[in-house]
């Protein structure tokens, strides 16, 4: 399973040179590091823990590596804020290497993916149905990521990254998941609603029964092959690598069959964007 902290692949390391960090990339490992901040018991160890695998350790040299874990284990914060700012500060040397959470920003301008259209809808429903528990669903490449983190803005939820829950899970547990039910049973032990959950195969595996709401997103097969494009021409690894291409519609198939079955109800639907919203209906 990848992780939202994993490194690109060790056949393909990037020069040790310090080159910036975009800023929307910064952005974005700031919101990476404050859902982790609410979410671990121990921020830290969390980020110690992804510095000490193979991935990480095939990108950046113990040269550079050494004093960033030095300073992150004597790293004292006072808050989200100050933990934020100070690892930012820290980790720069390792950001300015390995760039991470770029390939996660995938661009969706001038792309048929979700519109702003769809998110003011869904928020709309959010608020008219009361839903506290929303699960984005749909294949890699979807934009499930991007919609989940926008939502959460827009309506002041938690958003609970799946990939980097594996990480928590491991360190506060001594031992990997068995599987996602089990991780998603830990998950919802741990963090009370109102929330966001996002992950392809919730729905594949039958488990989004928790759910108040569905957003299922399927845009059209070839916005979601860029996206393939974009993860491998990046370097990104994932269980997505052993789903074949030619699988994405009978993928999407199965997902509308499956939802169709939970006795939800259809709010909103954009035949152009493949966006569908439906809540569950409860007995």
């Amino acid at each position: 399973m990848t992780n939202r902290f994993e490194m690109p692949p060790q056949n393909h390391p990037p020069k040790q040179e310090a080159q910036g960090v975009e800023s929307k990339v910064v952005e974005q490992i700031k919101e990476d590091l404050r859902d982790l901040f609410r979410s671990a018991e121990n921020p830290i160890a969390i980020l110690l823990q992804t510095m000490d695998t193979d991935e990480f350790k095939g990108v950046v040299s113990d040269e550079v590596a050494n004093p960033v874990k030095a300073q992150l284990q004597a790293l004292t914060f006072e808050n989200e804020d100050d933990f934020v700012a100070k690892v930012i500060d820290v980790a720069m040397p390792v950001l300015e290497i390995t760039k991470r959470g770029k390939k996660d920003a995938y661009k969706q301008e001038g792309r048929e993916m979700f519109t702003e259209a769809d998110m003011e809808a869904t928020v709309a429903i959010i608020k008219e149905s009361g839903a506290e528990k929303i699960y984005v669903v749909g294949n890699v490449g979807s934009g499930k990521t991007t919609f989940a983190r926008e939502l959460s803005r827009a309506v002041g939820f938690k958003n609970i990254d799946i990939d980097q829950w594996f990480q928590i899970f491991r360190q506060e547990q001594q031992r990997e998941a068995a599987d996602l039910k089990e991780l998603l049973g830990y998950i919802l032990q741990k963090e009370k609603p109102p929330f966001i959950i996002n992950h392809a195969d919730l729905l594949r595996q039958d488990l989004v029964q928790d759910a108040d709401m569905v957003v299922f997103l399927n845009p059209k097969k070839e916005e979601q092959l860029k996206s393939r494009q974009l993860r491998t021409e990046s370097g990104a690894e994932g269980e997505w690598q052993a789903v074949s291409a030619d699988d994405y519609e009978k993928i999407a198939e199965q997902n509308l069959s499956k939802l169709d079955g939970f006795g939800s109800e259809t709010k909103y639907s954009d035949e152009k964007s493949g966006t569908i919203v439906r809540v569950l209906k409860r007995p």
